[in-house]
């Protein structure tokens, strides 16, 4: 009897070795370019005429949250993003009416339980050709399961939000701005 405590005694440094590393946070490297296009452009209404002025990121923590157990840095998310505002219909990388400076307020991820949150929330400043401008706040967003937390899980998350967040962006720029 004794000796059998003695080895429950011992097992004790492995077990909580064990359970604080399965405790420990997984890793997902950040944002990567996507190999399709992410905007779904079911209505095919031929986009306005817009050039990027200039997009500035104003998040005070640079990293995109945690999902459960893994932590995703930010790393790639400023080259993501701004492929993500240029993928936006009627963009022209030469000038426009309507140039667009953006904000980047808030881009994360979080989960509760089974459930799986990516928010981007960014400030537009629409400015026309007669220096006329309007500024919008868009939040774009997926809301979905999380099943594992995995890499590919916070990378689709991220990227249906950012589609989410286009299409808010070309539907006000069709409504408020004359194709050139």
């Amino acid at each position: 009897m004794r000796r059998l405590l003695l080895s429950a005694r011992a097992a004790w440094p492995a077990a909580i070795a064990l359970l604080l590393a399965g405790c420990a946070a997984d890793r997902v490297t950040g944002v990567k370019a996507p190999t399709a296009p992410l905007l779904a452009v079911t209505d095919q209404v031929p986009g306005c005429a817009f050039t990027i002025k200039s997009i500035e990121d104003r998040r005070e923590d640079k990293s995109l949250g945690t999902l459960v157990r893994t932590k995703v840095d930010g790393r790639g998310f400023t080259n993501w993003f701004a492929d993500g505002m240029a993928a936006i219909p009627g963009h022209s990388a030469s000038d426009a009416s309507t140039a667009l400076q953006i904000e980047v307020l808030k881009a994360y991820v979080h989960g509760i339980s089974t459930l799986k949150s990516a928010n981007l929330v960014v400030r537009v400043t629409a400015i026309g050709a007669a220096g006329e401008q309007r500024q919008s706040t868009y939040r774009g967003v997926d809301g979905s399961t999380n099943w594992n937390s995995s890499e590919d899980e916070v990378q689709s998350a991220f990227n249906l939000a950012l589609a989410d967040l286009q299409r808010q962006i070309g539907t006000d720029l069709r409504k408020h701005c004359k194709p050139d």
